[in-house]
């Protein structure tokens, strides 16, 4: 590490190692941010709004701090939200109508991490933003050959007087990533960092970051109980232990990537429409009437008003017998396998099961099993939802 200060204002005696302390012992932090991704190849920046909520917990050994983050994104489908959490061995994630959540009671390993990635509670999105752990990367790059770090003279950033932090990353004798942190020369917490990474390449990304502390702020202390008042219907419906299909209704449909039959790969993005409205029936190879149900589909098919596609999604890898089942395929059909991760990410917990979902890709109706009456409810589904 190279380090060049630069300290103004009576500020040479803090340093680095000052601002690291400071950082670290943020005993209630609240502030908001906007977070912004800008790509060249792209015409539009990426933007996330951030509320970040943390306190400093120097007894824990998992994470420097209990926290809670809340981010927001708008999307042409719609705004899409999230939040993070993390206190005593606990630490809880949603996104995508899924709540995930991970207890050092149940399984130590998932906060344990790797060397390179940490564990669950450590690489949750935007946990970098929080000064503690903004701590915990100035004093590693500090430690870092690799990293060239620059205290420069203070300067005004948004009435504030800030003072900078430059960090260069160089490797091969190529600069790889710059960054610009400007801390409060008051409080030394941060208002501002830039980003460039791979400066001057076909893979050059920028981001940026802009705090809005909130230094009056109270912070609550941490719990489920709190979250659950917070995100009462995200721990109802979506909480992956009690998630079910059923739970789907009226969401986007999950994004999946699946290989076809002949080797191709058919993939959908939640928050993408599909081209028509759409019937996707999952299935068990090594359970019968596979072909049954092919047939009974393919026949409400021909019956409806609309045009509508016909997703087959059959869980097992053999192709062979997922073509034996469906047949030749006809204009709009796809035949995908190896479909158990579809399955689960539906909270499928018994198969067949058949997802209608209208153009905009919003499930209209989920139908458990087989009955006499599913191409009936199959029809009556489309229409219902107005596509």
């Amino acid at each position: 590490m190279v380090l060049a200060a630069l300290c103004p204002l009576g500020l040479t005696a803090q340093g680095i190692a000052d601002i690291v302390s400071s950082l670290r012992s943020a005993g209630c932090y609240r502030a908001g941010a906007d977070f912004s991704v800008t790509l060249p190849q792209s015409d539009a920046d990426v933007v996330y709004n951030i509320d970040l909520t943390s306190m400093a917990a120097p007894a824990d050994t998992l994470a420097p701090c209990q926290y809670l983050i809340e981010w927001s994104l708008d999307t042409p489908s719609g705004p899409t939200k999230g939040f993070s959490s993390y206190f005593d061995g606990n630490h809880y994630r949603y996104s995508n109508n899924r709540l995930q959540e991970y207890h050092t009671g149940w399984d130590a390993m998932p906060f344990k991490g790797t060397a390179r990635t940490g564990g669950v509670q450590q690489t949750a999105q935007f946990a970098e933003l929080l000064p503690q752990f903004m701590a915990d990367k100035l004093e590693s790059m500090a430690a870092d050959s690799l990293y060239t770090l620059t205290l420069g003279p203070a300067r005004t950033f948004d009435g504030h007087t800030t003072l900078p932090l430059t960090a260069v990353m160089t490797l091969g004798g190529e600069t790889v990533m710059e960054q610009e942190y400007l801390f409060d020369a008051t409080t030394l917490m941060p208002l501002r960092v830039s980003t460039e990474s791979n400066p001057a390449s076909i893979a050059e990304q920028t981001m940026l970051v802009t705090y809005k502390p909130l230094p009056d702020a109270k912070c609550e202390p941490l719990s489920e109980e709190y979250l659950v008042g917070l995100y009462p219907e995200e721990f109802s419906r979506f909480r992956e232990s009690n998630f079910r299909i059923e739970s789907l209704s009226g969401t986007p449909m999950p994004t999946f990537a699946l290989p076809t039959s002949t080797g191709e790969r058919y993939a959908h993005h939640r928050g993408e429409g599909f081209r028509a409205p759409t019937v996707i029936a999952i299935m068990d190879p090594a359970t019968g009437f596979n072909s049954d149900i092919v047939n009974e589909l393919r026949g409400a098919m021909d019956r409806l008003d609309t045009d509508a596609d016909l997703i087959f999604a059959f869980t097992g890898t053999n192709a062979s017998v997922a073509e034996e089942a469906a047949g030749p395929l006809r204009p709009g059909e796809h035949l995908l396998i190896n479909a158990r991760s579809l399955a689960r990410d539906c909270g499928a917990a018994s198969l067949p099961v058949f997802i209608v979902a209208d153009s905009r890709a919003i499930v209209k109706n989920v139908i458990l099993g087989v009955n006499k009456n599913l191409g009936d409810v199959v029809i009556q589904s489309i229409a219902l939802g107005g596509e």
